[in-house]
């Protein structure tokens, strides 16, 4: 089998999933090779199948991305599925997910241009999290300490043009972090816990540690309404939890697109990732 590995042309930080996949493919006797995303004569059909990576510069070009991904899926088997990353491109499926019953962390959309009654915010949530509704990473996303309405305007503004989300902040990623399950074909594989996040910020992993039985449970469900909405069951996803204000684990994120999946620190995970793959493949 011969696998493309998506990816950009600069990483804010080396992707520690890649050479993992590629050694493991490497025994298979696969090929498995990385390419920017965007890279001009990347020949995607001469691959069996591309998935998607560590494309993280895809928010500075998002309208491409989205064709790239569209257009790719013409030329060979594309993972995960075209639909199921255009769909998760957008934050807005939190939404979509709270009305199927998964627990999210309380979310408002803002479109375009729209400011709320920031009064109203603070008095209801104290202090907020802002991010784009189409972001990677920490791209735009601040912590707005109780009545700060200048920077709560000021983001509003710099990122007028987009979506945006307004949360509660958790004090939980501060104290205990957020704990991201890795899930490979529907199935638990590892989980790490990882620092709160803000723009410019790196990525602060704590290392691998096992979920609660209740952290889970809203993995599964998570995925089994995923599932129920048309997205089938994903080859790869990781799903982002914290423990709400309730005292119960709450989805941040779910990352269907490009998350970053440890697999240096889990590495059998990365034969059951390519059983996936293989069986997307048989399938078409």
């Amino acid at each position: 089998m011969r696998i493309a590995l998506a990816t950009a042309r600069e990483l804010p930080r080396p992707d520690g999933d890649l050479p993992v996949l590629a050694a493991a493919a490497a025994v298979r006797g696969w090929t498995c090779v990385a390419h920017a995303w965007d890279e001009a004569d990347a020949a995607w059909s001469e691959h069996d199948v591309v998935l998607v990576r560590s494309t993280w510069d895809y928010v500075a070009k998002l309208p491409r991305f989205r064709r790239w991904i569209e257009a790719t899926s013409h030329a060979t088997v594309v993972v995960n599925a075209p639909g199921t990353l255009q769909w998760n491109l957008h934050k807005g499926y939190l939404l979509e997910l709270e009305a199927h019953g998964v627990p999210i962390v309380p979310t408002a959309l803002l479109a375009p241009g729209v400011a709320p009654d920031w009064d109203g915010v603070f008095s209801r949530h104290g202090e907020l999290v802002l991010k784009p509704a189409e972001s990677a990473g920490s791209f735009g996303t601040v912590r707005v300490r109780m009545g700060d309405h200048a920077l709560a305007l000021a983001h509003r503004a710099e990122h007028a043009d987009r979506d945006l989300l307004v949360q509660p902040f958790l004090p939980s990623v501060i104290d205990r972090g957020e704990t991201n399950l890795v899930m490979i074909h529907g199935a638990f594989s590892h989980a790490v816990r990882k620092g709160a996040r803000w723009a410019g910020q790196p990525e602060q992993s704590r290392g691998l540690v096992e979920p609660t039985a209740e952290e889970l449970d809203v993995a599964h469900h998570v995925l089994k309404v995923t599932h129920q909405l048309g997205h089938g069951v994903p080859a790869y996803a990781r799903v982002d939890l914290a423990i709400g204000r309730c005292g119960r684990p709450l989805l941040m994120e779910l990352e269907l697109v490009e998350p970053s999946l440890f697999l240096d620190r889990a590495p059998s995970a990365a034969d059951r990732l390519l059983d996936a793959v293989a069986d997307r493949v048989a399938a078409g």
